[in-house]
């Protein structure tokens, strides 16, 4: 493949705001209380801040990392098969 023979450990240094993602299946009601979408983003209000004891409490919940630069690191690591290229 291509891109990975151009890819070196190192060669790409990514900057950004590291996050956590918590993903959990809910149901319609508990999705309507907090005024959110299925399969939609946000950015957590005052308002969401309940949601976080409340959801790691009741429901299997699956933590991964996220953010913008690590997802591209993470992406691009995939693409070019190859590890360590991307520095964050």
């Amino acid at each position: 493949f291509y891109l990975s023979k151009m890819a070196s450990e190192g060669s790409v240094f990514v900057i950004g705001n590291p996050l956590l993602d918590i993903s959990a299946t809910v149901d319609n009601a508990y999705l309507e209380k907090y005024d959110l979408k299925s399969a939609n983003a946000i950015l957590a209000e005052e308002k969401h801040l309940p949601i976080y004891p409340e959801i790691i409490g009741n429901y299997d919940v699956e933590y991964s990392a996220g953010g913008a630069g690590q997802n591209t690191a993470r992406a691009l690591t995939w693409m070019t098969k190859s590890h360590n290229v991307a520095r964050y």
